[in-house]
């Protein structure tokens, strides 16, 4: 089975685990308050110093994590608005919608297939990615996956 990736796929921002992650670092935000709180009502329990030490960390963790996500997530969104441009490229020059171009591939490179309609072509692309061509290629396995 291949999967064949739609413009509006491809254009989409992520945004279901960036708002779980940052309701986790409010969460933790709060939990720190309060145990920095009780740490510094309670200063002779060692408890509070702890728990506010591994709520830190724990915060800090979760900060590092969303950091990570978004890295990923611009560099995401930077490849697939290179394969979402020559999507609507081919849709401007071949006259069609760009919601009946799908790509194979979520980052542009020479070797991509297009599925264009009931054909399917395999891109072409200079060195420089600033030109392609595109050739017919036939599919050894029809079933074909549409990720929208």
């Amino acid at each position: 089975m291949t999967n064949f990736y739609t413009y509006q796929f491809l254009t989409r921002q992520p945004s279901r685990v960036n708002a779980i992650i940052w309701s986790i670092v409010f969460v933790l935000v709060v939990v720190t308050i309060i145990t920095l709180f009780l740490f510094l009502r309670h200063r002779d329990d060692g408890k509070y110093r702890e728990l506010t030490i591994i709520t830190i960390l724990c915060l800090l963790l979760t900060m590092t994590i969303q950091y990570d996500q978004w890295t990923q997530n611009k560099n995401s969104r930077a490849n697939n608005g290179q394969v979402a441009n020559l999507i609507k490229q081919m849709a401007a020059e071949r006259h069609v919608s760009v919601n009946n171009i799908y790509s194979n591939s979520t980052d542009l490179k020479d070797g991509m297939l297009i599925k264009m309609k009931n054909s399917v072509y395999e891109v072409e692309l200079n060195s420089d990615n600033s030109s392609y061509q595109l050739h017919p290629a036939h599919l050894t396995n029809h079933k074909i996956n549409l990720i929208k």
